[in-house]
């Protein structure tokens, strides 16, 4: 009886230990995804039923987290912007980020003055495409240029955005 339970002991520790290994060697029973993703900006948006287009006075400087994991800046980026789609293994968090800029002279006296971004991640997984945007973009219209200062001047946080997803 001490033999078997002895043999049994050894043979539940040598399971263990092999499954250790094989976690400590990278091994993933489940398998790492692919999956082939794209950051975009877009110049339009829909609000209130209708679908508008941003005021093209407004630029972007962009972060952006490529393949590697590194931070790629971009500086006076114009949407709509698309980076070609790269492929990732999962887990990857895809991240974008930035802040809208402007010359304040090439602003539009008078409206509609669009203003705003939209962010996308476009992804595509097995043939299945999917968007991943923003559920609140930071847009707005502003019928004169005197309204959007006055407006970004009392609420600067609309100029910055930030849109991440983790696969």
């Amino acid at each position: 009886m001490k033999k078997l339970l002895f043999f049994l002991t050894m043979v539940c520790l040598g399971g263990m230990i092999v499954m250790s290994c094989n976690r400590e060697n990278g091994s993933n029973t489940g398998g790492d995804k692919k999956i082939a993703i794209q950051y975009q900006l877009k110049n339009v948006f829909t609000q209130n039923g209708a679908t508008q287009q941003l005021t093209p006075c407004f630029h972007y400087n962009i972060r952006y987290v490529d393949d590697t994991g590194k931070t790629v800046e971009l500086n006076n980026v114009s949407a709509p912007w698309n980076l070609p789609a790269f492929e990732i293994k999962t887990p990857f968090t895809a991240k974008i980020e930035g802040t809208i800029v402007y010359n304040e002279s090439e602003i539009p006296e008078t409206g509609p003055i669009y203003f705003g971004v939209v962010p996308n991640i476009h992804t595509t997984e097995n043939g299945v495409e999917k968007d991943y945007g923003l559920n609140d973009s930071p847009v707005g219209q502003f019928s004169s240029k005197e309204l959007f200062l006055t407006f970004i001047a009392s609420h600067p946080e609309r100029l910055k955005f930030t849109l991440e997803h983790t696969f």
